[in-house]
């Protein structure tokens, strides 16, 4: 299961973030005009391999059997289509719908700690004095109106050397079902809240709960972003014990690793307990933590 999970397809070559060229080197939706440009082959994502293939073959059933078989073919072929579609909205390592980041191709052992659902003023200024403490810089994705209504933790979180990054402005379950003009305004909205307090606009956006669709990766190119998935979930949103998150998330940990775990919405004590611990023997092994634009600087052609 785990294998299935985390398929080593999700590793992905992305270039060192710049705004001005993110969106031509990790996506691969056709341009309108159906032209290359710079020099860059126009790439059809997984999912419209999907209908096409799924049309082509839905054709060659109707023309060559006939009666229940001819039913029963189909009913497979789209109930085979849809899961691999609804696992594509759910997990976006699957690189369904356009390219996630969720680790890099490196042999230095180094790896990025990513903090969601923040900030939150019981856990984040504890959270930032544990990684002062081990010399850790780390990337938070924030929500917007979290960041507004906390403004000095978001600017905490800067000038200590992090990343606050696009965790959506809301934050909403229901994301997945907005139209594009909605999600561009929510989107718009957190990058708008984060740069106003912070000085700085993100280059990553993580879609809350994970869940992604055409038009995500359609607002996310218009917005120069990238979307950062993760290659190990610590799953700390559970009723779990610190000592079995922990294990969770350095069970063969690889040089590159995306690891993602929450400062919102979990217990204070128990996420120290968990950072504490993993930092701990992510050092011990040799391993650095670096902010996620600095990881994705670590990529080995």
């Amino acid at each position: 299961m785990a294998r299935f999970l985390w398929p080593r397809a999700c590793v992905t070559t992305v270039p060192r973030p710049r705004r001005t060229s993110l969106a031509e080197t990790s996506f691969s939706t056709p341009f309108p005009d159906g032209e290359q440009r710079n020099g860059l082959r126009v790439r059809l994502t997984r999912f419209q391999w999907t209908l096409g293939g799924t049309v082509v073959a839905s054709l060659l059933i109707v023309a060559f059997s006939q009666g229940a078989l001819r039913w029963l073919l189909l009913s497979v072929l789209f109930s085979l289509a849809g899961l691999y579609v609804g696992l594509g909205a759910c997990f976006p390592y699957l690189q369904v719908f356009g390219q996630s980041l969720c680790e890099i191709r490196t042999r230095r052992k180094v790896v990025a700690l990513t903090f969601d659902d923040g900030p939150e003023p019981l856990n984040t200024p504890r959270l930032l004095d544990l990684l002062a403490a081990r010399g850790v810089r780390a990337t938070f994705f924030c929500v917007g109106k979290r960041v507004a209504r906390h403004p000095e933790l978001a600017r905490r979180i800067v000038a200590e050397g992090h990343l606050v990054e696009n965790h959506s402005y809301l934050h909403s379950s229901w994301m997945n079902l907005f139209s594009v003009e909605r999600l561009r305004a929510d989107l718009t909205q957190a990058q708008e809240a984060i740069a106003r307090v912070t000085g700085k606009s993100p280059i990553f956006f993580r879609p809350p709960s994970f869940l992604t669709n055409p038009r995500v990766f359609r607002v996310v190119r218009e917005l120069n972003l990238t979307v950062a998935a993760a290659r190990r979930l610590g799953l700390d949103r559970q009723p779990n014990s610190a000592d079995r998150i922990a294990a969770r998330v350095l069970r063969g940990v690889c040089p590159g690793w995306i690891i993602l775990l929450h400062d919102g919405g979990v217990p204070a004590d128990r996420l120290l307990a968990v950072v504490t611990t993993i930092i701990d023997k992510l050092q011990a092994d040799g391993y650095e933590c670096l902010r996620l634009d600095e990881l994705v600087s670590c990529e080995e052609k």
